[in-house]
């Protein structure tokens, strides 16, 4: 285990979608007995893919007795509000017990995940949903409340809910596949809503690129980062002018039918200081906040 927590936060190298299967499940070897790892975004992308990464991430989870945290195209088995029998960008939990839950699912899937523009792009079509479902966990008796908060959807705790006292947590954690420059955007975001005392602790993983060539400029920018709160420092209030400050400052909107594949959407997250991306066709997303009815055991 970790010194203090039994989280472990990994990235994985973007390639295609076995390979990535591969890199991660070889990682999750090194994971200790009861260990939570969180691992980027999308596992697998792909229906087969994360079919496939489905079973053997929870037979990973079984033989080493961990969990494991990250996103996959699936039809979710227990989602609050889910339409029935369509695939989502879901946020699956592995636990060391065989179980599987999924609690979440991507609320501002980005243009080329919602929609397949040309057949030389994945494949991807998963769903659009509304809602940020509060958390409850236990891990070895110990009771937190935690929000699972899917790659942009980032944009949804500045603009997407209207009162943030609804969103205290103790840990918020962010599965992303942001591109190169997105990430320092999500860093700022984080740290605001950790002063203003609504998350405890923030969780955030992102993917890297190994680059042919040094002289290249990564589509992605690693991220395996636990953050916790200084107890000792006072809490700031992030006011409503806050969080319009910090769309304006971290968030690129885009028409879909201009961003087709992720490579285009990378071209915008390196503007000015880095920002996220999202389409117009979930920037209005009027986001509920609901529970989960499950209590996750770690």
């Amino acid at each position: 285990m970790n010194a203090h927590h039994p989280w472990y936060v990994l990235s994985y190298a973007m390639s295609k979608e076995s390979a990535i299967l591969e890199d991660c499940v070889e990682q999750l070897q090194e994971i200790p007995e009861g260990g939570i790892a969180v691992l980027p975004e999308y596992v697998a992308n792909s229906i087969e893919n994360s079919e496939i990464a489905f079973t053997k991430l929870r037979e990973v989870c079984i033989e080493r007795k961990i969990n494991v945290i990250t996103t996959l195209n699936i039809i979710p088995n227990d989602l609050p509000h889910a339409e029935a029998g369509k695939n989502y960008n879901t946020l699956t939990v592995f636990t060391k017990d065989g179980e599987v839950h999924t609690p979440q699912a991507k609320i501002t899937p980005q243009s080329f995940e919602r929609k397949q523009y040309d057949e030389k792009f994945p494949a991807i079509n998963v769903g659009d949903y509304d809602y940020l479902n509060i958390v409850d966990i236990d891990i070895n008796g110990e009771k937190k409340k935690v929000l699972f908060v899917i790659c942009s959807d980032m944009y949804t705790l500045m603009a997407g809910i209207q009162n943030i006292q609804d969103l205290k947590v103790d840990l918020c954690i962010v599965p992303g596949n942001f591109g190169n420059g997105a990430e320092k955007a999500v860093y700022r975001t984080l740290n605001a809503f950790r002063q203003a005392g609504i998350f405890e602790t923030t969780i955030f993983a992102n993917p890297y690129q190994k680059l042919k060539k040094p002289t290249h400029t990564p589509l992605v920018q690693q991220a395996t980062d636990y953050t916790s709160r200084d107890q000792a420092e006072e809490t700031v209030e992030l006011t409503d002018w806050d969080r319009i400050q910090l769309v304006k400052e971290n968030v690129a909107i885009y028409p879909d039918e201009q961003v087709p594949s992720f490579v285009h959407m990378a071209s915008l997250t390196t503007m000015d200081n880095g920002r996220m991306t999202i389409g117009m066709s979930r920037l209005a997303v009027d986001v509920k906040v609901d529970k989960y009815p499950k209590v996750i055991y770690f």
